[in-house]
């Protein structure tokens, strides 16, 4: 039996670790965020590895192939690398073959189906909620390890009440368990780092990122977003135009209709925190690029501040077969303002940019960021309080052709710039 060295688990990875080893068949460790799953999965995954059977190999998924290749496959080799066999590392084929003569095998959850010709002594599923079919993913793995007997561990953070809830705590299966701690929980990291960014996240993103608690996100996809404290007195006085401040553009490619919002940035003179000022809207129905851009030098003529131009990637545009026409028509037809793009290769993910604009409109500690003119900013007001998500989902409901465009633009802007993925902590994965 094999023993780890150097290795000094926090409270709740100690708990992981009895669980496995004393308790249940298979254990999920969901925790909030750098609360050191993979750190510990790899390591339990190593023991579970080394001391298994003869009988199969151990399997290890990770959702993609590039989760796989740059974080999971990465952190069980630091963990396996003195039980490693000389020259017994294939990573092309994600093989690994240890000391004692076991095997560790990779895969991705991208491809399940390649999984089915294998048989495992055990296996380990990191990130688990980022897979894309876990339930099915699930049963591919019971079926791997029904001859062997081998056991199986999740690591993961929550995500709403998915696949993997059901399958560990809701059916309440006496061979299931689950570990679960917050992100505070991790000694080693600073209680002050994590407090930082609990002030970016809304209250519920808080609660499931740190805390590692299931929420239920449904109804209104900005659900922290207030009229009265977004879009009232208060905002129609902070979001009107000062002509000594650059414009931020923010483009939504869509035809009919096509969106664009118009913001400034400040700062709040208590806070000392950056506060955007969303002082008009472009929602022009069956218009086009250019149309837009002459609309935006009708109201704004004289601006000689700067553009600062954000936007959809990807968006659609009927002069151009792609974005880049698109973007390059404003550059052109704006050129006389000055411009700096900041505009993305790629869009970021949908949920990256609901969760960007939730903290901005209100954060856990109560501080909102995002206000309104009321009088100008009417399809983005609407956006924010009427835009659904898909029943049983935490994707937007798009059925409704006017509404997300002024929304979805606005998102553009405050994920490129306020984007929570900047304040991942560092440090330690312990």
């Amino acid at each position: 039996m094999i023993h780890l060295k150097k290795y000094n688990p926090h409270i709740g990875q100690q708990s992981f670790h009895y669980a496995i080893d004393e308790l249940y068949r298979f254990v999920a460790m969901i925790c909030g965020i750098r609360g050191g799953k993979t750190y510990s999965g790899a390591r339990e995954a190593l023991k579970q590895a080394w001391n298994s059977k003869k009988d199969g190999v151990f399997g290890i998924i990770a959702p993609t192939y590039s989760m796989l290749k740059r974080t999971t496959w990465v952190e069980f080799k630091r963990a396996a690398a003195p039980l490693i066999m000389p020259r017994g590392i294939n990573d092309s084929d994600f093989i690994i073959t240890l000391k004692n003569g076991r095997q560790v095998h990779g895969h991705t959850a991208e491809h399940a189906d390649r999984i089915r010709n294998e048989t495992f002594s055990g296996f380990w599923i990191d990130e688990a909620r980022e897979c894309k079919d876990f339930a099915m993913l699930w049963d591919v793995l019971l079926g791997r390890v029904l001859s062997t007997g081998g056991k199986g561990i999740v690591t993961t953070s929550p995500n709403s009440f998915d696949d993997i809830h059901d399958i560990f705590i809701a059916n309440k299966n006496k061979d299931y368990g689950t570990i679960r701690f917050t992100t505070y929980e991790n000694n080693y990291l600073d209680k002050l780092a994590i407090d930082e960014l609990a002030a970016k996240y809304d209250e519920k993103y808080m609660q499931q990122e740190l805390l590692g608690e299931f929420v239920i996100f449904q109804g209104a996809v900005y659900y922290t977003f207030n009229r009265h404290f977004n879009a009232g007195d208060l905002a129609f006085k902070l979001a009107q135009y000062d002509a000594n401040k650059p414009i931020c553009l923010c483009c939504d490619f869509n035809v009919d209709p096509m969106a664009w919002m118009i913001a400034q940035v400040g700062i709040n003179p208590e806070t000392k925190l950056k506060e955007i000022y969303f002082i008009d809207e472009l929602y022009i129905k069956n218009s086009n690029t250019i149309d837009c851009c002459q609309e935006f030098k009708t109201r704004f003529p004289n601006h000689r501040s700067g553009i600062e131009l954000y936007g959809d990637a990807t968006g659609r545009a009927r002069h151009a077969d792609s974005n880049i026409t698109n973007w390059k028509i404003i550059e052109n037809e704006l050129s006389a303002y000055g411009i700096r793009t900041h505009v993305p290769t790629s869009n970021p993910s949908e949920r990256d940019r609901i969760n960007a604009v939730n903290g901005m409109i209100c954060n856990s500690k109560g501080i909102r960021r995002v206000y309104i003119n009321p009088n100008k900013c009417k399809n983005l007001i609407r956006d924010l309080e009427q835009v659904p998500y898909k029943e049983g989902t935490t994707q937007i409901d798009k059925s409704n052709l006017q509404l997300t465009h002024s929304s979805d633009a606005a998102g553009y802007f405050i994920e490129s710039e306020f984007s929570l993925n900047k304040g991942l902590i560092t440090g330690l994965k312990i």
